[in-house]
Parts: C-alpha cells; structure tokens; sequence
C-alpha cells in the first residue's frame, strides 16, 4: 500500500499539485489534527492513517505515564501528540520546531488538542548559542526537509540556536526518559550541545542519521560520540521491534540507549 501510494504520489500527486493549499482536519487515534495535505508527511497521514509507525510503536517501551520527552525538529507535532497518549499530568514534554511554517502548525495541533503539559519553543538546538540560517526547497513539498544546508535557491529563514544543556540549565529535571532528534543532517551539533544532558541523565534517543549529508561519515561520527557515554545502537524493524542487526536498510531512525528493554530480538 506504501509503494503504491507513493507511485501515485509521485506520478500525479506531486507534479500537478493536486492538493496545493488543501487543509484537513482529521483524526489520529483519540486525537484530532489539522493536516496540509500538499506536505508529503502530512499527506500519508492523511491518506494512509500513519506514517513512521515503526519508530512511534519503538519508542512506547521507553516511554512512562510520567515520562519527560524532548521533541528536537518537532515539525508539525506527530511524534509530540503521540506521546501526548502515553502520559499523565505529570510527563512533560518539550519540543523545538525553529521553522515558521512548521511552527505555526505544531501551536495549532498541540492548542487544538488542549495538550497543557506541552512546552513550545520556537527556536534550534545545536552545540553553542547563536543564530543559522534554514533552507527551503519548496517544489520539496516536504517541510519535514527543512535544513541548514545552504540552496541555490528556495526560503531563507534565520533562527536562534541555543545548546539542550544550555537550555536545561535552569529546569530542574530530575529524569528525561527520551530525546527525538530530527534535525537534517545537524544531528552531530545537537548531540554536541547535550553532552551534560547524556551524562546526567542517560536519556534513550530516537535519531534520524541521513547518510552522505556531510564531507565526513556522519553515522560514525554521531555513534562514537555516543559511545563515550555509554550508548548502544539498535535498529528498528518495520513492526518496531528492536535489534543490534539491520533490519531495514532503507530506514534511516535509530534508537540508542544505555538501558535494557524488553522487546530486543
């Protein structure tokens, strides 16, 4: 159903922009979401009723009724909302989402909902305070593409940067159970700035390496970073079960944790 859809997608979704500018609201599980439906991410979930259901069906076995979750590259809120269900008064959940667009989106999800434990933060994660530029192919038709690889042509849009320690500092945590980071090749940065949080706390963490996006190999370089802290990596198979062995070379989320957990096959 997947490879058909995208067949469609892109023989006559994509190229005659079939739903430019359609808006829908629709459900996912109890809740409800506005959906653009001429973003690829929000299209499947529109048509499809999921997208990267692997990975949202992984991360549940790090996640408590009481869980902090930190959501780096949030979007437009699908991995936050889903959380959202798993937890109670008492989790709490971040998300950074730097890009306007995408912004905007995730306040009307997570205001639409009435999600109070949700804490929005319009700006990037990276290694040090300061500001970058994002990038914006919009013939992408993907927001979920959003970047700071500089393009020829496209948006332009500077945002603020500040370090997850940086920001930590002053909220008193006394656990975070998980970090989701998918930030488009700007993983080695984020990680970077975090390197308190990793020590202090050994949060589980669901990355998205994208291969080849940098001169140097970028999945080596953000697992040997995390290997100094104590973390294992282990790839998800396509019913979200966990293992130390490739199950799906064309999946590109890897969950890495110091801990034990029950479904490791």
């Amino acid at each position: 159903m997947k490879k058909r859809h995208f067949g469609i997608h892109k023989k006559f979704f994509k190229p005659y922009q079939l739903f430019k500018g359609v808006i829908r609201k629709t459900r996912y599980h109890d809740l409800q979401l506005i959906l653009h439906i001429d973003d690829w991410i929000q299209e499947n979930l529109y048509f499809l009723g999921e997208y990267e259901h692997a990975e949202l069906k992984a991360i549940e076995s790090f996640i408590t009724n009481d869980a902090i979750f930190i959501d780096i590259g949030a979007n437009f809120g699908l991995y936050t909302l889903h959380v959202s269900r798993l937890i109670n008064k008492n989790g709490q959940i971040i998300c950074f989402e730097p890009f306007s667009e995408n912004f905007d989106s995730l306040t009307q999800n997570i205001v639409l909902n009435g999600l109070p434990n949700v804490h929005l933060e319009n700006i990037a994660i990276g290694e040090k305070e300061g500001v970058i530029n994002l990038y914006y192919d919009k013939r992408e038709n993907n927001l979920g593409m959003v970047s700071a690889t500089p393009l020829e042509r496209g948006i332009t849009e500077e945002v603020k940067v500040v370090s997850l320690d940086t920001y930590l500092k002053n909220i008193h945590f006394n656990k975070i159970d998980l970090i989701k980071i998918d930030v488009e090749g700007f993983e080695y940065s984020v990680l970077s700035g975090m390197k308190n949080t990793l020590k202090s706390f050994h949060p589980s963490l669901l990355v998205e390496i994208l291969d080849g996006n940098e001169s140097f190999n970028q999945n080596s370089t953000c697992e040997n970073l995390l290997k100094e802290f104590g973390y294992r990596k282990y790839y998800i198979d396509d019913y979200g079960n966990l293992s130390e062995n490739e199950k799906n070379v064309t999946r590109m989320n890897y969950i890495f944790t110091t801990k034990t957990f029950a479904n490791k096959k």
